[in-house]
């Protein structure tokens, strides 16, 4: 860590060349003191992503969003959007605000309350108090704000109500008659019909951001809430929100609930009727609409609905069933609230656990072993089984059953430990308590600052470096490595007569050089090009969360060394 005892400047005072420098008519926060884990620039970045990050919430939801014009001025923003991933990253950005709610007041508590006597050190002392609780105040807003949204994901469904009504229209050859459907009727609606996104159609919103009525097949509505509003819900969630949504809640359950009885009660029931739907259709997913999609077979089938995707259907047999880290964390959840339940809850929940581990402990390592199978094509499941089995261990008291699921991260561990990903780092840092973990962590993170001053630049071509100073081989061609000896499977699209592969990085790229992204550390490190348009703006969950995670653990709650059983399987890259 890096003592450094000078205030900030204010976040406005920023010179540079992106969003992060940008003046605004709106004020910053105050100014934090510079004495924690991280950098006076990263301290900086933090309170002015906070500050635009208001502009990417939509209905309690995180998207991402374009402006009218390339300055970015704060309010000015043209359009916004991706509601299917937002249940995902609205999650991971509530449990970063939970955390930053615990950082402000732990240090509010130590500072304690103004004596009303005069010292030397009353103005310094002042000024932290203002501080920190203009930063405890914001993040406790936030995170009931998304508590209350992901209320309304969890709950909505129940207002999904269907009768069966066949297609007679449908036409086998011809997608011209719609999908094969009977209409509904068999699965109704109910509390635990976890939505990916829901808010009001745009021409009923004030600045014509929302989800629009059959924009996809995935949308439905209008439900009506109890606020009053008709929302449009885009349904069929993957592991991705669950993942998401999870994660969130229980950070706010443990870290703000303990405060606010009234959200810790919310968030309690919540989890466990989203658990308890799981659980009671055998770890699929039901919807009321009753459409008929089957996914596409090796071999195109010629028929509408034969060759679509499982999310269409109107229930999905293998949502979670085949995945041991989905399933453990969704158990753990439930559990971990239901211990403050009441004794039936905890009773039924125990048990439940007690199965899943008995059933789904034996297969996470493996499982484990096979995402890290295909690191370039699949890196997406990497950031999901880091918030999943990191969830599980960090709610998990027996430390048999504990080190049995660090030996489980430690198999991706093996594969994605050097990947320069300030995410990764900063969550498996607080499971092991490894200090070079942390510092991993801060290094990055300071990077990602560049890394969004390039991409505000302009389009990120790596590419014409391949064969420079840059080594590059073809996207699909896979190394395993073990005991310094490296097994290369080439690409198949790379040896056909006269092919052009698509190219990668053999070697992650500099965190400052990577190509834009809603999320930077779920994308794969070797990606070598992309670009946003210049109104473009994520939300910046992939610095404000990592950020905060890392004063969490290094200022208040501190992790044991215990570094992850070592696994003596290959890596991959």
């Amino acid at each position: 860590m890096r003592n450094r005892l000078a205030l900030l400047l204010a976040a406005t005072m920023l010179v540079g060349t992106g969003s992060l420098a940008l003046a605004d008519p709106k004020p910053a926060a105050p100014p934090l003191p510079c004495n924690g884990p991280l950098a006076c620039a990263d301290d900086s970045a933090m309170i002015e992503l906070e500050r635009r990050i208001a502009d990417n919430i939509r209905f309690g939801q995180a998207l991402e969003i374009d402006y009218r014009t390339p300055e970015r001025v704060l309010g000015d923003v043209a359009s916004g959007g991706a509601w299917g991933d937002s249940a995902l990253w609205t999650g991971v950005y509530l449990a970063g605000e939970s955390m930053r709610y615990a950082v402000a007041q732990d240090k509010l508590e130590k500072l304690g309350p103004d004596d009303g006597k005069e010292k030397r050190k009353d103005a310094e002392e002042d000024a932290l108090r203002v501080s920190w609780t203009a930063q405890r105040d914001e993040a406790l807003t936030r995170t009931r704000m998304m508590a209350d949204k992901f209320h309304l994901l969890a709950r909505i469904g129940r207002e999904w109500q269907t009768e069966l009504s066949p297609n007679t229209s449908y036409q086998p050859t011809s997608p011209a008659g719609g999908p094969l459907s009977f209409g509904g009727g068999v699965f109704q609606g109910e509390d635990g019909i976890l939505m990916r996104g829901c808010a009001p159609k745009p021409a009923d919103t004030p600045d014509g951001i929302g989800i629009t009525p059959n924009s996809n097949k995935r949308i439905f509505g209008p439900f009506r809430w109890e606020d009053g509003l008709d929302y449009y819900c885009e349904t069929a969630p993957s592991r991705d929100s669950y993942a998401g949504t999870l994660y969130g809640l229980t950070h706010a359950y443990d870290l703000v609930g303990k405060d606010d009885p009234v959200l810790s009660a919310q968030i309690r029931g919540d989890i466990l009727v989203l658990a308890g739907r799981l659980v009671k259709y055998g770890w699929s997913f039901p919807r009321p609409h009753g459409n008929i999609s089957v996914p596409k077979a090796p071999v195109s089938v010629p028929i509408t609905g034969f060759d679509g995707h499982d999310f269409d259907n109107f229930i999905s047999p293998a949502f979670m069933q085949q995945v041991p880290s989905a399933r453990l964390n969704v158990t753990q959840s439930a559990r971990h609230v239901a211990q403050d339940g009441s004794a039936e809850e905890k009773q039924y929940w125990d048990a439940v656990w007690a199965d899943e581990l008995a059933t789904q402990l034996p297969d996470l390592a493996l499982s484990m072993e096979v995402d890290s199978f295909q690191p370039n094509e699949g890196y997406y499941k990497y950031n999901l089984n880091h918030l999943t089995v990191g969830n599980t261990i960090r709610l998990e008291t027996d430390p048999i059953v504990r080190e049995e699921f660090k030996r489980a991260l430690g198999v991706m561990d093996v594969t994605t430990g050097d990947d320069g990903n300030a995410h990764f780092e900063s969550l498996v840092y607080g499971v092991t308590g490894e200090q070079s973990r942390i510092d991993a962590a801060v290094l990055h993170l300071g990077q990602w600052l560049d890394y969004r001053r390039n991409i505000e630049a302009g389009p990120v071509t790596n590419s014409q470096r391949c064969g420079q100073d840059l080594e590059c081989v073809p996207q699909g061609e896979l190394e395993y490595v073990q005991g310094g000896t490296v097994v290369t499977v080439p690409d198949p699209a790379s040896l056909q007569p006269g092919a052009k592969p698509k190219m990668r990085a053999r070697y992650p790229l500099p965190v400052a050089l990577r190509a834009p992204t809603d999320f930077q550390w779920q994308r794969p490190p070797t990606q070598l090009n992309g670009s946003d348009a210049p109104t473009h703006q994520a939300p910046g969950i992939d610095y404000l969360t990592p950020y905060w995670t890392i004063r969490y653990l290094t200022e208040v709650a501190k992790p044991d060394l215990a570094p992850l059983p070592a696994w003596v399987g290959p890596s991959h890259r």
